[in-house]
């Protein structure tokens, strides 16, 4: 079929890493204290009954390598401005660390948190406090509920005390809902950040919950959570907020569960179990090991979030600030080092694959399945594993999630290569983005965005040390685009990412040559003027046949998630021009 080219109408200026008009949707982030990986059913948990998150998940994504960190403050630092807790300080975050709150409601956004601050040392000082943190609206706690006792805060003033900590999730949900129905601007739209304080201990639940569960007191807990977590979802309905809020439930760090812990603690109703389930993982709360660092996420977002999905890529709460950059429209901060990575795609479905690695604080990495633990690596006292040698450790978490097997001796290269990662990232060179730039190279992306289509059609440019690729995504199927280089030169590689289902058309003119990029199989002729194109799955392995579409019956198939890559010749590209033009067509068009 003929490729259809159209009239480029829209330029969005001088950018280096973003394409297209942001999202812009309300986001709700649900934060609980000290939940288990395996507290929700849809976690596999056989005693809480939990409908309202699993019907969650099934509205949406569920993330089984999903991480936040492993304990309080600096799970809380870390969400907040996407940095590691060695950079953001935890409990002691200071005033002059970026939060996307701030960030967010310089782009027109309204901004609200409820319920447990805890970066402010859990005192009352004003520079660290949620509102000069970028929060329009503040209720809850500045700390935790250890001794028993919450203080609340309303904005900067104090608003009372409790000891009734079975009031405290209805509470924080009453808020919620209350910001939502009076408090919201209905002209902007809004991040509203609610962060539990169950389950951490002293846990208790209201007296509808208490002893109705088979999990005991932590079940009843969590079963009262579930309920009110259903009531904020039903109000984003009743509003009619339910189709733009994208929606996000997951924990702080694993379950409180160490026996030298538990032990001693004292002020818990009597007899109570008061942690949760982790399941496969090791340990809990306070250790580096997956218990603790491993938590339950949901994703929702009607008619954007794959629904019905479970997908084990790896994911943090460290990526929300540069995710949110991109679906709110702001920049991620320069001026200092940003661990997190923009999900965006990841979550939309448009790929499968998520960050290539993540760091547990003062301990270790994960690379891929691999995960090194240091001998030294950071314990809280409590999470201390008496039966653990301080030696190297390494562990192949596909085959052995709860990291029984140590293969440190078996595997020195891949030891000496995540220790290599592990400095890198421990680094004090603040840096700039996450990727390297190429010097001084400035890119120009045009493309039509207007019209009937507007938002369905999107061109990113990823930059590398030597490289650039250029991400083309088109929901319609049949478009075009245009890539300026204005400032600086061509680095060595340029390459042309396709995310449609079957490129039947594709064609790419640079200067005065024009390629045929168009694919028709592994085995297909190559000529002189064709770009070697290829089709890839999401990791980047080659695929046979044609189409990144496979069958799933007579009348039903599904799309592979993958992409067609062809590299721009840097012949064509060495002759002085400056300017890469594209047209596509997919055979899936709608």
């Amino acid at each position: 079929m003929k490729v259809l080219a159209l009239i480029l109408s829209a330029c969005l200026g001088v950018i280096a890493v973003l394409g297209a008009e942001p999202l812009r949707p309300n986001i709700l982030i649900i934060f609980t204290d000290d939940q288990g990986y395996a507290d929700l059913a849809c976690y596999g948990n056989k005693k809480n009954k939990t409908p309202r998150l699993d019907q969650l998940a099934k509205e949406g994504t569920r993330f089984t390598s999903f991480y936040s960190q492993t304990v309080c403050g600096p799970s809380r630092s870390a969400l907040l401005t996407g940095r590691q807790p060695i950079r953001s300080g935890g409990w002691g975050m200071p005033a002059d660390e970026i939060t996307w709150a701030e960030l967010v409601r310089k782009a027109g956004y309204q901004t609200a948190c409820i319920g447990k601050w805890d970066v402010s040392n859990r005192k009352a000082i004003i520079p660290r406090m949620p509102n000069a943190q970028g929060f329009d609206y503040y209720f809850g706690a500045l700390g935790a509920n250890d001794n028993g006792t919450v203080k609340f805060h309303e904005n900067n003033e104090a608003a009372g005390t409790t000891r009734d900590m079975g009031s405290l999730t209805r509470l924080y949900t009453d808020k919620s809902i209350d910001f939502l129905k009076n408090k919201r601007d209905p002209g902007k739209p809004f991040i509203l950040y609610v962060a539990h304080t169950m389950m951490h201990t002293i846990i208790d639940a209201s007296p509808k919950f208490r002893g109705t569960s088979k999990g005991g007191l932590y079940g009843d807990v969590v079963e009262e959570f579930d309920y009110e977590t259903g009531r904020l979802l039903d109000t984003l309905d009743e509003l009619k907020l339910f189709k733009n809020t994208l929606v996000i439930y997951t924990s702080d760090n694993g379950p409180w569960n160490q026996d030298k812990y538990t032990k001693h603690k004292q002020g818990h109703p009597k007899d109570a179990i008061f942690w949760g389930e982790a399941g496969p993982l090791r340990n809990g709360k306070g250790s580096p090991y997956e218990a603790g660092y491993r938590l339950p996420c949901i994703v929702r977002w009607p008619g954007k979030v794959p629904v019905e999905r479970v997908n084990d890529a790896i994911f943090a709460t460290i990526d929300f600030m540069p995710t949110f950059a991109n679906l709110c429209g702001f920049e991620v901060p320069e001026d200092r080092r940003i661990d997190g990575m923009d999900q965006t795609d990841l979550l939309l479905g448009k790929r499968e694959t998520g960050r290539e690695y993540f760091y547990f604080n003062r301990a270790g990495v994960r690379k891929g399945k691999w995960k090194y633990l240091k001998p030294d690596a950071h314990f809280h006292g409590y999470a201390v594993d008496d039966s653990r040698k301080k030696v190297d450790e390494l562990y192949d978490l596909e085959a052995d999630l709860g990291e029984r097997t140590n293969l440190a001796d078996q595997h020195p290269k891949i030891v000496a290569g995540l220790k290599q990662l592990m400095i890198g990232i421990e680094s004090k060179n603040p840096g700039k983005k996450n990727a390297v730039k190429v010097p001084g190279a400035k890119f120009q992306l045009d493309y039509k965005k207007k019209g009937p289509h507007d938002g369905l059609r999107q061109i990113k440019a990823t930059l590398g040390k030597d490289s650039v690729v250029f991400d083309v995504t088109d929901q319609f199927g049949i478009g075009g685009g245009a890539i300026s280089l204005i400032e600086g030169q061509w680095p060595p590689k340029v390459l042309l990412r396709i995310h449609l289902a079957g490129l039947e058309g594709f064609g790419v003119t640079v200067g005065d040559q024009t390629f045929s990029g168009s694919y028709h199989g592994e085995n297909s002729r190559s000529r002189k003027d064709h770009l070697q194109t290829r089709m890839l799955d999401a990791e980047g392995n080659p695929l046979k046949g044609r189409y990144l579409v496979e069958s799933t019956g007579p009348n039903s198939s599904k799309r592979i998630a993958g992409y067609y890559e062809a590299e721009v010749p840097q012949s064509v590209l060495k002759t002085g021009t400056r300017k890469i033009d594209l047209r596509w067509v997919d055979f899936y068009r709608r």
